[in-house]
């Protein structure tokens, strides 16, 4: 369902006890990151103290973001790949027009 030009897919808005507990959480902030501090440095537990200093470090720079180790294929070598893509711009044909199944196009020269 679309909506038209400046309607609201949420007229009411948000909740108003949404904002209510947030305003509450937020009244405590300062105490909760304080006893986070505290926890970081002095607790007992190593697993607490690691969870205390990750939330102290998410609240105050973010959480990080997820990075990604993407690895090509084992047929794709991504060295050859580039020179043979240099070749082929050095001869004046960009090799993506070897994957046209139209023959006719192939040959075609770069402007």
């Amino acid at each position: 369902m679309k909506f038209q030009p400046g309607q609201s897919g949420n007229p009411g808005g948000r909740p108003k006890v949404v904002a209510e507990v947030q305003n509450l959480a937020r009244q405590h902030a300062p105490a909760v990151v304080a006893e986070l501090a505290r926890l970081a440095l002095k607790a007992k537990s190593e697993t607490a103290r690691i969870a205390a200093i990750r939330e102290l470090l998410d609240r105050g720079y973010g959480k990080p973001r997820l990075g990604l180790d993407i690895e090509p294929l084992p047929s794709m070598d991504p060295i050859k790949m580039l020179l043979a893509e240099i070749a082929d711009q050095s001869r004046g044909r960009p090799s993506w027009q070897e994957d046209w199944p139209d023959s006719s196009l192939r040959d075609c020269k770069a402007p």
